[in-house]
C-alpha cells in the first residue's frame, strides 16, 4: 500500500476511534430486543480520574494552537481514552521519535526546526503534572518532522512563483492516524519520498561530507584559456591532479604531468559526459567551472534536490513525460520503460521555463504560432518600428483584436508602446514557422508547450537556454509518431506525413492523456544508478538553499 493508502486507512481508524470514544452507547446494541417504550440512552462512560485530569491539562496545553492541529491532537488522544501515547511505559515511542529527529540532518532536514532540546527536557521530567505538556511537545515535534519528510520544509511558491508546485503535505489528523497503524520508525520511514533516488542522494550527501572533512579534492584549476590535447603547462598539471582526485585518473605519459596527452583527454571527456557537457575533450570555461565546483557546492546542491524530492507527489503515473530543465532533456516513460527521449531547448534567463505538472491532451500538426502579447511587444514591436515589412518576410499576419487582417505597411508603429500596442500577430504554418512541424499541448497557466523548431543548430550546444519559455524538441516528429502508434495507428510515419503534407493545421487528440512533469533537478540519479550534477542555470537552487538555511 502506498502512502496515500496508509493515510486513508489510518484516517478511518482515527475517526472511528474518536467517534467511539465520544459517542453514547446505543440501546439497540446486543441481542436483547428494544423495549416497547422509549428509554433514555445511557451516558458515555465517565473518564477515570487520571484520564480526566490529562484531558483538562491537554486542553490547556493546546489552547493556543491552530484549530486543525488542536482538534487533531484532541481527537487522537480521545480515541485512546486520554491515555498517554509517547510516554506510555515500555512503548519506546518517545525514544524512537527523539532518535529520528536527532538523525534528521542526515536527510538534509534542519534539526533546529523541531526543538529537540525542549522536547527532551519536557519528556525527562517524568512528573504527572508535566505529562500532558510532554505529550503535546512530542506530538508537535512529530507533526513538524513528519510533515517536512512528506511535503518538504519550505513552500515552493514562497521561493519563486515560477516554481508552481503544490506538495501534498498530510493534515495533522492524517499524520496522527498513522501512529495507530505502525511503530514510529516505520511510520516515519513510510513518509519519506518513495523510490531509491532519495536514499541514493542521502548516501551521496554522506560521501560529500567525508570529502569536505578530508579536503580530498584539494585545489581547483586556475582560470585561463581553453586547454587542448597536445598542449602543456602548469594549468594542465593542475587539471590532471584535480581530475585524479575526483576519480577521473589520467596517468602522465612521457611528457609528464604538465602534458595534455590522450589519457587526460579521455578523462576530460568522461567528466564532460557525466556532467552534461559536450564531450569534446577540451577544458574550456564551462568544463573548468564544473571541475572547480567543490564538494561544498555539490553538497548544497544535494540538500536542495533532497528537498525537491520531498516536494514531489511520488507517483508520476504509469505513463508520463519528465522534463529536466537544467539537463535540457525530456523523457517519455511507460511502466518504467523509456519510449522516447530528446534534447530540449528551454527558456532563457529573462523568460525562464516554469516548474509545474499538467496533462498533455493533444498535438497540432502544421501549427499556427499565436504569438503571445509579451513576445509581440518585446521582440516584434521594435522590429516593426524599424521595418514594417519584417512580418511579410517571416510569413506573419498582423491582426486587430477583432481578427481583421491589417497591412503592416499602412501602420505607423512609432506611435505604439508595449502598453498600447493594439494588434495580435500570427505566423502561418510554414517551414520557417517558429513552432516547426508540430506542437504538443498540455493546457496550463504558463502558456508553455513542447514544439518543433527550425533552429536545429542549438541542439549541438551543451547549454540550451534560448527559448521564450516553451520547450523546443530535437526529435518532435519521432514523438508524434510514438504517440500515434500508442493509440493504434497502423502506420504512424505515413499518417504523420499525410497530415503534414496537407499544409493545413490539424489537431490530433490523444486517446490517453499523458501527465507532463517539468522539473528543475540539478542533481539526479540516472537509470544506471549514477549521481549526475548539472548547472543551476536559473539560480533557483541558490534560492531554495537560502530558504532551507533560514
Amino acid at each position: 500500500m502506498d502512502l496515500s493508502g496508509h493515510l486513508r486507512a489510518a484516517s478511518s481508524i482515527l475517526v472511528l476511534g474518536a467517534a467511539l470514544a465520544a459517542a453514547p452507547v446505543s440501546a439497540e446494541q446486543g441481542s436483547v430486543p428494544a423495549p416497547t417504550t422509549a428509554a433514555p440512552l445511557p451516558a458515555a462512560a465517565a473518564l477515570a480520574p487520571g484520564a480526566e485530569t490529562f484531558r483538562r491539562d491537554l486542553a490547556a496545553e493546546t489552547a493556543a494552537l491552530a484549530a486543525p492541529t488542536r482538534d487533531a491532537i484532541d481527537g487522537f488522544f480521545a480515541a485512546r481514552g486520554y491515555a498517554p501515547f509517547w510516554t506510555e511505559p515500555g512503548s519506546g515511542r518517545a525514544e524512537a521519535l527523539v532518535a529520528a529527529i536527532a538523525d534528521s540532518p542526515a536527510q538534509g532536514l534542519p534539526a533546529r526546526g523541531y526543538d529537540l532540546p525542549g522536547v527532551e527536557a519536557t519528556l525527562a521530567s517524568g512528573q504527572p503534572e508535566d505529562r500532558a505538556g510532554a505529550e503535546v511537545a512530542a506530538t508537535l515535534a512529530y507533526l513538524a518532522f513528519a510533515g517536512d519528510l512528506s511535503g518538504g520544509v519550505v513552500r515552493p511558491s514562497d521561493i519563486d512563483p515560477e516554481i508552481d508546485l503544490r506538495p501534498k503535505r498530510p493534515s495533522p489528523a492524517a499524520l496522527l492516524a498513522l501512529l495507530e497503524t505502525e511503530p514510529v520508525p516505520q511510520v516515519l520511514q513510510g513518509l519519506e519520498p518513495s523510490g531509491s533516488e532519495y536514499r541514493t542522494l542521502i548516501a551521496e550527501k554522506t560521501r560529500l561530507e567525508g570529502l569536505i572533512a578530508s579536503d580530498a579534492w584539494g585545489a581547483g584549476v586556475p582560470e585561463g584559456p581553453t586547454l587542448h590535447a597536445g598542449e602543456s603547462g602548469p594549468r594542465i598539471a593542475d587539471l590532471r591532479a584535480r581530475l585524479g582526485r575526483m576519480g577521473y585518473a589520467a596517468p602522465a605519459g612521457a611528457g609528464g604531468d604538465a602534458a595534455f596527452n590522450s589519457g587526460l583527454q579521455a578523462a576530460v571527456e568522461a567528466f564532460q559526459r557525466d556532467n552534461g557537457l559536450i564531450d569534446d575533450g577540451a577544458a574550456g570555461a564551462r568544463t573548468i567551472s564544473a571541475i572547480n565546483a567543490g564538494p561544498e557546492k555539490r553538497l548544497s546542491q544535494v540538500l536542495v534536490n533532497l528537498e525537491r524530492l520531498r516536494w514531489q507527489d511520488g507517483d508520476p503515473g504509469p505513463r508520463y513525460f519528465r522534463v529536466n530543465i537544467p539537463d535540457f532533456s525530456v523523457t517519455l516513460r511507460d511502466q518504467g520503460t523509456v519510449l522516447w527521449q530528446s534534447r530540449v531547448v528551454v527558456g532563457e534567463l529573462k523568460t525562464r521555463t516554469a516548474e509545474f505538472s499538467d496533462v498533455m491532451t493533444y498535438m497540432v500538426v502544421n501549427p499556427t504560432w499565436h504569438i503571445p502579447d509579451s513576445i509581440a511587444v518585446r521582440s516584434f514591436l521594435p522590429k516593426l518600428q524599424r521595418d514594417p515589412s519584417v512580418l511579410q518576410r517571416q510569413n506573419i499576419r498582423l491582426l486587430t483584436r477583432g481578427g481583421t487582417e491589417i497591412n503592416p505597411a499602412l501602420v505607423d508603429f512609432t506611435q505604439y508602446t508595449p502598453e498600447n500596442f493594439p494588434f495580435r500577430i500570427k505566423q502561418r504554418p510554414d517551414t520557417d514557422n517558429a513552432l516547426g512541424k508540430v506542437k504538443f499541448i498540455f493546457p496550463n497557466n504558463h502558456s508553455i508547450y513542447m514544439h518543433d523548431t527550425p533552429h536545429r543548430e542549438l541542439f549541438a550546444r551543451d547549454a540550451r537556454a534560448f527559448s521564450n519559455g516553451c520547450i523546443r524538441l530535437e526529435k518532435p516528429v519521432e514523438l508524434a509518431q510514438v504517440l500515434l502508434g500508442a493509440q493504434g495507428t497502423a502506420d504512424p510515419a505515413a499518417t504523420f506525413d499525410g497530415l503534414l503534407a496537407s499544409g493545413k493545421e490539424r489537431r490530433v487528440d490523444l486517446d490517453r492523456p499523458i501527465p507532463v512533469h517539468i522539473e528543475y533537478r540539478t542533481v539526479f540519479v540516472d537509470d544506471a544508478g549514477t549521481v549526475r550534477y548539472r548547472s543551476d542555470i536559473y539560480g533557483r537552487d541558490a534560492e531554495v538553499f537560502r530558504a532551507l538555511q533560514a
